[in-house]
């Protein structure tokens, strides 16, 4: 038995081509999870904004959703944020993020983790934010399950770099299982030059054959919706600007609701549902 079993795992490889099998999936289950970007500590205000938004999280789980997803918001799992947590780079800067988000949910003032992504502000004058940031979640590109989601930060954006790191990444999930990935930089729209169209293709087809849910991403301070290469893009506002929103996601076993909170009016602004596939 144990030689046909060895046999059997070395017919296995060959038919993987040397490759690790994707891992294992878990089971399906409903969950919900924050977005959030741009708090631009040091900037002027962003202190008590950022506060006014987290004590509202804090207290949305039994909130009603809009009525055209119906039930209430569960306790999430977490916070994704998109990056921007500083207007200048500085360690004191956040120190004030970490002050107002945390990251274990306890250490903080926000009761639930803290994903945090690499923005443009937070890398000016060879600041230590990366190193910061690795030090709390493992490096500037790092994943984790939420059940059967693979959750995927990829930095600032995915340049070369981050992108190759991705595909291993990907590689290791397989392509049914769903995966969400968030990074800083917008992918077409106003301020979506900062990355090149060519770096752009270049991650669609990192991305094509697998099972991705959505992407988000900040950096334009408008929260909203789009397609790009057929798959749901989303992202949250800013306290910094007039779109004053965070995201709430509820992810089903076949739908997932996005609903964008009013952090400014306390209240829903609109809502959107898009599949899920399993």
């Amino acid at each position: 038995m144990k030689r046909r079993a060895a046999l059997l795992a070395v017919a296995a490889a060959l038919v993987l081509g040397g490759a690790k099998a994707p891992e294992k999936r878990p089971e399906p289950t409903t969950f919900t999870f924050f977005v959030g970007s741009d708090s631009h500590f040091g900037y002027a205000g962003m202190l008590e904004a950022n506060r006014s938004i987290v004590e509202q999280m804090n207290a949305l789980p039994g909130t009603p959703y809009p009525p055209e997803i119906g039930g209430v918001v569960d306790t999430p799992r977490g916070l994704v944020f998109t990056g921007d947590t500083t207007e200048n780079g500085t360690l004191a800067e956040f120190a004030e993020f970490e002050q107002v988000f945390g990251l274990t949910g306890k250490d903080g003032l926000l009761r639930f983790p803290v994903f945090e992504a690499i923005g443009n502000h937070d890398v000016n004058r060879e600041s230590p934010i990366k190193e910061v940031v690795t030090r709390r979640h493992g490096g500037i590109q790092y994943a984790w399950d939420w059940f059967d989601v693979r959750m995927i930060c990829l930095d600032m954006y995915p340049d070369d770099a981050t992108r190759a790191w991705l595909e291993d990444e990907l590689a290791r999930v397989g392509p049914d299982r769903p995966v969400i990935v968030y990074f800083h930089y917008s992918l077409q729209g106003p301020y979506s030059d900062s990355w090149t169209q060519d770096e752009k293709r270049a991650f669609g087809a990192s991305l094509a054959g697998f099972n991705v849910l959505a992407i988000f991403h900040g950096h334009w301070h408008r929260y909203g919706h789009y397609l790009w290469n057929g798959m749901p893009v989303f992202r949250p506002g800013s306290p910094k600007h007039s779109s004053r929103a965070f995201l709430v996601v509820r992810v089903r076993p076949r739908e997932m609701d996005v609903a964008a909170w009013d952090f400014e009016k306390r209240g829903w602004i609109e809502s959107w549902t898009v599949p899920v596939r399993r």
